[in-house]
């Protein structure tokens, strides 16, 4: 049996426990499993614990490693090298421990100085999440289909990597190797940056001196365009802490492209308008036809017929099960 403690038990620590308690790929390579699971806020473990996210309840870090093969950690950012200090003299000889923050460099950075050389870390991300947060939002079909990137260092073992990959084909998800560097370059343009961009709408328009009457007429697109402002506000400023580089290349391109939209607004180039969102509509319907969440290559490898297909990863295609 695979012991498996969550540490956090927030949106996605639970969610992550549901799925993996409610996987019923009996021909995967994780097998029989016991999920327990930690939170320092006691009301989030009880929560979890009636959402059927975890088989046990810890009531210390120390209880709950006890005997674990992995350890997953579901907190903030910014407390990641703080609990690496806690975890590091506790943990298993040979556990593996692996992360769903949305940053990655700063990650495997402090997991590489804190952790001992007998426990691998296998920095992970899933792609998915929803506005709400907290034990109570979470659900077991959060993952299903969605890209959940995994950063394996050089000299990661291959036991570790092989472990981190069952949980993903358990929970239904889609496993996508990638550099922690590229990982951050990337997510901060399109995950970072949406959430970023709908609070700014927010804060910008909430502070007219006219919010009071502006407020009665915001509909659905105000709505649908701000909902990343409802989401968490400290994982939002850990992500920011974590991944300022990456952060601030996308924020001075966003500020170029809405400077020269300006100007075209201010001189009436309604060709340049035009063009502005002519581009991004064109761009949009490209993405959506390629289907969001498809990995690249990966139609290729769909309904080939065979049992072994060749997983797109950016460490090059990599032997697997097809899912």
């Amino acid at each position: 049996m695979i012991r498996i403690a969550i540490v956090g038990m927030g949106l996605i620590g639970t969610s992550l426990g549901m799925a993996l308690r409610a996987g019923t790929n009996v021909s995967d390579a994780l097998g029989q499993i016991q999920v327990i699971g930690y939170d320092v806020d006691k009301a989030n473990t009880k929560e979890a614990r009636g959402r059927l996210g975890i088989d046990v309840v810890a009531d210390s870090l120390k209880q709950a490693l006890e005997g674990t093969h992995l350890v997953v950690l579901a907190v903030p950012a910014q407390t990641m090298p703080g609990l690496f200090r806690e975890l590091a003299p506790l943990l298993a000889e040979g556990a593996v421990v692996t992360d769903v923050c949305s940053t990655k460099a700063q990650i495997a950075a402090w997991a590489d100085e804190i952790l001992p050389k007998s426990n691998p870390f296998v920095g992970g991300h899933p792609m998915a999440g929803r506005d709400a947060s907290g034990p109570k939002a979470a659900t077991p079909e959060l993952f299903k289909g969605s890209v959940y990137c995994l950063c394996p260092g050089l000299t990661t073992p291959p036991q570790a990597i092989a472990l981190c990959e069952a949980v993903v084909d358990r929970i239904g998800a889609k496993t996508y190797f990638i550099e922690p560097v590229e990982h951050d370059a990337y997510v901060a343009g399109i995950s970072h940056m949406p959430f970023v961009l709908a609070a700014g709408l927010v804060n910008m328009t909430a502070s007219a001196s006219s919010w009071r009457e502006m407020s009665a007429l915001a509909a659905t697109g105000f709505r649908d365009t701000t909902r990343l402002a409802s989401g968490d506000v400290i994982m939002h400023r850990d992500i920011v802490m974590t991944n300022r580089i990456a952060l601030d290349r996308w924020l001075t391109d966003t500020i170029t492209q809405l400077q020269s939209f300006q100007e075209a607004v201010v001189k009436g180039d309604e060709a340049a308008i035009t063009d502005f969102f002519s581009q991004a509509k064109t761009a949009r319907a490209t993405w959506l036809e390629q289907k969001p969440g498809m990995r690249p290559g990966e139609a290729d490898y769909e309904d080939t017929g065979m049992d072994l297909v060749q997983r797109p990863s950016l460490f090059g295609r990599m032997g697997g099960k097809k899912s």
